[in-house]
């Protein structure tokens, strides 16, 4: 069973989807969280939804500012970090009772669940992370995708990726990612999936971060790109999720 609603906070208008088990038992929550020009309703986060509510989850999705249905075209890191707070804050106080708050996020929303992750942590009950190719160091993340130098990007003070709803990103945002790198250690436990052949997040900020944060569990799927589309990884992805979010624990060993 789905449900779609608009939540408002602080004048964002933030659309999200949440998706619950069929027989209606919820023993954990999941918070899907999209990446750069993703939105809810990507292959990724739609596969997330029907694993995890399949095993018992209610699992919300949401769209960041200017992506998907969001109206908002303004592409503002503060309020992208808002508009994640404020669906993890929903989800909890609709479920006040269910321990596990489970977050699943990609790229793009990995790094914002990395900067608000203090607020999240704030929050009752356990948080347990699953980062699918983290973006730690965004700003460097966004000129690799973009194939430009910084200083291109500052001469032309404005970017369009060419995304399902073609994102516009202005300069200004690229400093507030230079602002906050997310790559440092953490206080709880991690599961970063990783592709060996990503063209955009670099194995040096991956290893960085893993050696750093001695509670997380890294593990790259060979022969894989950015978003996992070859045979068979897509359902790795969706077993080691539903493992670490079930028991924190994962039966294969570190690739580093």
């Amino acid at each position: 069973m789905e449900q779609s609603f608009v939540l408002t906070e602080n004048n964002l208008n933030i659309p999200c989807r949440l998706t619950l088990p069929p027989h209606g038992d919820i023993r954990r929550l999941v918070l899907g969280v999209h990446g750069i020009g993703g939105s809810s309703r990507d292959a990724i986060q739609e596969g997330i939804a029907e694993e995890m509510t399949f095993f018992s989850s209610a699992v919300l999705r949401f769209d960041f500012p200017a992506h998907g249905e969001n109206p908002s075209d303004d592409f503002i890191l503060s309020d992208c970090v808002h508009t994640l707070l404020t669906a993890a804050r929903h989800l909890r106080e609709r479920y006040p009772e269910v321990e596990d708050l489970c977050i699943f996020a990609t790229g793009f929303g990995a790094y914002v669940t990395l900067v608000a992750l203090d607020d999240l942590l704030e929050l009752p009950g356990q948080v347990k992370l699953v980062l699918h190719t983290p973006s730690v160091r965004m700003h460097d993340t966004l000129l690799t995708m973009a194939r430009m130098s910084k200083t291109t990007f500052w001469a032309m003070d404005q970017i369009t990726f060419p995304t399902p709803r073609p994102l516009h990103i202005p300069y200004r945002f690229y400093e507030e990612l230079e602002e906050n790198i997310a790559l440092t250690a953490i206080p709880i436990p991690v599961l970063i999936l990783h592709s060996e052949e990503s063209p955009y997040i670099r194995w040096e900020d991956i290893h960085h971060f893993r050696r750093i944060n001695d509670g997380a569990k890294l593990v790259v799927i060979p022969g894989t790109s950015h978003q996992f589309l070859e045979e068979g990884a897509w359902d790795m992805v969706l077993d080691l999720t539903r493992d670490w979010f079930s028991y924190e624990q994962v039966l294969v060993t570190d690739w580093i």
